[in-house]
């Protein structure tokens, strides 16, 4: 008896050996997708607060336009609140393509004229 126990000894080291490796397989790969997850809902997270801070910003670049160069055109005007938006959101790393903020700007504009229309 107890040389089939020394003869199937390599063969039940080689399948405990075997179940192990598929185990710690399958555990690093919850822990992957786990991670997956969890790094989406961060960036998920933090998009949604740079998007806040975009149109802070936004309408920050448009109050700052419309007080400071009241004698320039409504073109000119754009222009300034988009380089000083875009400065501000460079200088805390956000990174945002031109349209976003042109987009933002926009948005800014038009509920400043929806206040000022109702009033």
């Amino acid at each position: 008896m107890q040389t089939i126990i020394d003869q199937a000894q390599p063969y039940i080291t080689a399948i405990m050996l075997a179940v192990v490796g598929v185990l710690a397989t399958v555990i690093l790969r919850a822990v992957a997708l786990l991670q997956q997850k969890a790094d989406s809902w961060f960036d998920a997270r933090l998009s949604v607060s740079q998007r806040e801070l975009l149109h802070k910003i936004a309408t920050e670049g448009f109050a700052y336009a419309q007080t400071v160069y009241k004698e320039l055109g409504g073109e000119e005007k754009l222009q300034q609140a988009l380089a000083y938006a875009s400065d501000q959101l460079e200088a805390r790393g956000i990174k945002a393509a031109p349209e976003e903020i042109r987009a933002a700007v926009e948005k800014a504009y038009l509920a400043y004229k929806a206040t000022v229309l109702t009033k």
